[in-house]
This record gives C-alpha cells, sequence and structure tokens, in this order.
C-alpha cells in the first residue's frame, strides 16, 4: 500500500499522477465495523472493474482546525496504525487529505472537481450519512450530479448495532464510561493502545475512564494479561506488572472490573 499525503501545494501533481481508480470516503477513525463495510464494498467494487482501491481520510481532525486548536480531539487510531490496518484490507492508496482552514471553505462542487474527479476517481463508495464541501452542504443525493458524469456513486447503508448506527463517536462515549464491552463490540475487535514505559501514552490514543480494567499486554515478544488501573486522562498504574523500558508496548483492553477491590487509585 502506498500512503500519499495530499495539500493544496501537491494537488496538481498526483491529479496528473494517479491512476484511475476507485476510492472510499470517510475520516475512518478507529476503522469500526461500518467504516470497514465501506471500504470492503469499495474493495469489492474494485476488484470488478480490475482497478486498484484508494482510501480518502483527513488530517488533522476536522474539529480541531475549525476550533482553531481550541478544541482537543482524542483519536481512536493514529495514522500508523490506520496504515496497517488498510493494508490488510486490501487498499492500494492511503490518501491523506490535510484538512485546512482553505479546504474547510471549498464548496461541495470544488471538493468533487478537485479531489475526486481530479484525482481520478472513477467509483466513490461511502456512507449513508457522508457529507463534504463547506458546512457539509454536499451529501449523497448531490454527490453523482457534483461529478459531472466523472465517476458513479455506492452509498453503504447504516450498520448498527442494537438499533443505533456505529460510529466512532459511540465508541468515544463507550470509552469515556469505562464500557470496554460495548467499545468492543462497536469496534468488532478489541480496543488497543500503544504506550512507552518512559514517555506514557502515545498520542492520538485515548484511554478509557479512569478505573481498574483486565487487559493484556505485549511488549518485548511477550504477553502478560491481568489488572491495571487508569488514574487520568493520560496515566495508568500498571500495579505488579513490570514493563521494558524500550520495547513498543500494546495494551489490548478486556472489561472494566467492578469489584470495590479493585477500584481506581
Amino acid at each position: 500500500m502506498k500512503t500519499i499525503e495530499i495539500n493544496h501545494d501537491n494537488l496538481s501533481h498526483w491529479q496528473l499522477s494517479l491512476p484511475d481508480h476507485v476510492i472510499a470516503l470517510g475520516f475512518f477513525d478507529g476503522l469500526h465495523s461500518g467504516h470497514q463495510e465501506v471500504i470492503r464494498t469499495a474493495k469489492r467494487e474494485a476488484d470488478r472493474r480490475g482497478l486498484p482501491l484508494s482510501v480518502m481520510s483527513f488530517f488533522p481532525h476536522p474539529k480541531s482546525v475549525l476550533s482553531r486548536g481550541q478544541k482537543q480531539v482524542d483519536y481512536l487510531m493514529p495514522i500508523e496504525t490506520k496504515k496497517e490496518k488498510l493494508k490488510e484490507l486490501g487498499v492500494d492508496y492511503f490518501l491523506i487529505v490535510e484538512f485546512s482552514l482553505d479546504f474547510a471553505v471549498l464548496s461541495p462542487e470544488r471538493f468533487a472537481a478537485d479531489y475526486l474527479a481530479g484525482l481520478n476517481a472513477v467509483h466513490v463508495v461511502c456512507g449513508f450519512d457522508y457529507t463534504y464541501g463547506k458546512m457539509g452542504a454536499g451529501n449523497i443525493s448531490t454527490l453523482e450530479a457534483d461529478g459531472n458524469g466523472a465517476y458513479s456513486v455506492t452509498v453503504v447503508e447504516k450498520v448498527d448495532l442494537y438499533g443505533e448506527k456505529i460510529s466512532s463517536t459511540r465508541i468515544r462515549e463507550a470509552l469515556s464510561e469505562g464500557d470496554i464491552g460495548m467499545a468492543n463490540r462497536l469496534l468488532g475487535e478489541p480496543y488497543r493502545v500503544e504506550w512507552c514505559p518512559r514517555n506514557g501514552l502515545l498520542p492520538y490514543y485515548t484511554l478509557p475512564a479512569p478505573g481498574a480494567y483486565r487487559v493484556t499486554v505485549t511488549s518485548g515478544g511477550e504477553e502478560k494479561t491481568g489488572m491495571i488501573n487508569v488514574l487520568c486522562r493520560e496515566k495508568i498504574d500498571f500495579r505488579r506488572m513490570t514493563l521494558p523500558e524500550d520495547a513498543r508496548t500494546i495494551i489490548t483492553w478486556h472489561h472494566e472490573l467492578k469489584e470495590p477491590a479493585y477500584s481506581a487509585i
């Protein structure tokens, strides 16, 4: 998989360089079950047409940019982990578009012309509630028309759990309440974060609410399952679990421990 960072300055280069492709659109934070359905639908269409598959996402988070840095947005999955997952899903090109204040004011028609048709997308796949352009003025009812015949569109219907749409917002809410079970069901797999024993939580990861949790810690080629305490937004007490200082550490979250003996420190 090739990762391509696109901004206003290099857009024209990639408009001339990218081949015809099928593209999946979305922010794709967390790559939850709903996101994966969009990408798998796009993958089937790309294979049917004999074309490469692209996924377009955006960075930094639009909410952070539009608030001019006043609003901190915690991510469910940083870019590097997202790359690994997209490669596993069969993506050929990962297009990361710089979300700037200038980009935010593009009209829906301009976005479609420059970033979809202009980048040689011949088929677009997105979720039922996808919006684009200034103030989210463009949506699935305008997407194909805004392409002026350059591409066709497939819309993926809502993927839900217990009658509610699976979304990154729901996952963040579950984590903020310490409901790891719900977060894992929405993701379709256990929630994971990366931790550095020297520096703590790596950027763009979100910890669950303060409390005690059963986890599996993978570090230095070893796995240990036990209990840890989340003390605050960026601090963990690993209790008796000793971690190598320089090894990459992955924490896989299983469930919160409710017993009084396991209350947060």
